[in-house]
């Protein structure tokens, strides 16, 4: 009997090392998914492209970096939970339609130009790239903007 105890105890120091290896392993993977999530963060604020997440179905804007509000002229307040119809940020309708009709085929569109309105008048001419992610089953429109204003005649 006190073999296959001792069998058992070998057993379950075995597994208990195997956990710890694991659990060491994971808690090296958060700690990397903790720096990886920290660089993203800092590329969404600390970058100078507008940067904005919308809902796909309804065209809600659920974030906009602060670049974005400020070359729009906009605080965060207004345009959150707001559409682009909302706050009616397409200087041509049209414009969008290209950026649509090009995400529709592929999936993205890259380096479309169009116009965005400012809030106090006027507009900006733009490169704009944009992409989809899904969360939950939901899915969102990444949208990155240059501002190429200074190279048009505005």
């Amino acid at each position: 009997m006190l073999r296959v105890t001792d069998l058992r105890i070998r057993e379950l120091e075995a597994e208990v090392e195997r956990l710890r290896q694991v659990n060491a392993r994971l808690e090296q993977e958060n700690r990397d998914l903790r720096i990886i999530n920290e660089e993203y963060a800092k590329a969404w604020l600390d970058n100078e492209t507008a940067l904005s997440i919308s809902r796909f179905k309804d065209d809600v804007i659920l974030y906009m970096n602060d670049y974005c509000l400020k070359i729009l002229g906009y605080q965060r307040d207004e345009v959150i939970g707001k559409s682009a119809w909302d706050i009616n940020v397409w200087v041509d309708i049209g414009e969008r339609e290209v950026v649509m009709n090009e995400f529709s085929k592929r999936g993205y569109a890259r380096n479309i130009e169009c116009r965005f309105r400012k809030k106090k008048g006027g507009y900006i001419v733009t490169l704009i790239s944009t992409s989809v992610i899904s969360v939950d089953g939901e899915k969102f429109m990444v949208l990155a903007a240059k501002d190429i204003s200074a190279t048009q005649s505005v």
